[in-house]
């Protein structure tokens, strides 16, 4: 039981690792920067990316929420009665409801959103936006930048909730 509790917490942290990381680096650094170069450059780069990083997050995400129920039920299960009654288990309730909303988020409302982007994109591809068009998108670029700033506080405070959970 021990290497599988190694090798489930090695999967855990290093997918884990990547997906916050990644939404981290995403959130702070990359979109930022691209909104202020404009969405003549913002749009295909983000287009090239996505369908690359969506995929790997999403498999990130499951492997790294799959990882973490296993290594709970295992470490605890003759008493998971009493998860709740212990620091611990209240910073793995806190850990496993944040990452469900933060996949919620990333592949429920974002990647839809992300989407429409796309195909609103390539309606105008060739010509500039009509501003109808120019709005919309203009729309669909603000609630992708106010989820994303949601999915960052959600991994902050799960990866909190780990850091916090090994010393509890």
């Amino acid at each position: 039981m021990t290497s599988l509790i190694l090798v489930l917490r090695i999967l855990h942290i290093v997918f884990g690792v990547f997906w916050a990381g990644t939404i981290i680096f995403s959130t702070l650094i990359l979109e930022p920067r691209l909104k202020r170069l404009g969405p003549g450059i913002q749009n295909p780069v983000m287009k090239a990316l996505m369908p690359v990083m969506t995929p790997w997050m999403m498999l990130s995400s499951v492997i790294v929420l799959l990882t973490g129920v296993a290594m709970t039920l295992i470490m605890r299960w003759g008493t998971l009665n009493l998860l709740l009654a212990t620091a611990w288990g209240w910073a793995m309730l806190v850990g496993f409801v944040t990452t469900l909303a933060a996949m919620v988020i990333d592949f429920g409302v974002m990647a839809p959103t992300g989407m429409q982007i796309e195909k609103l994109a390539k309606s105008f591809e060739g010509r500039a936006p009509t501003p109808d068009e120019a709005r919309r998108l203009a729309g669909l670029n603000a609630r992708i930048e106010t989820l994303s700033r949601m999915d960052f506080v959600l991994i902050l405070l799960t990866v909190g909730s780990m850091a916090a959970a090994r010393y509890l």
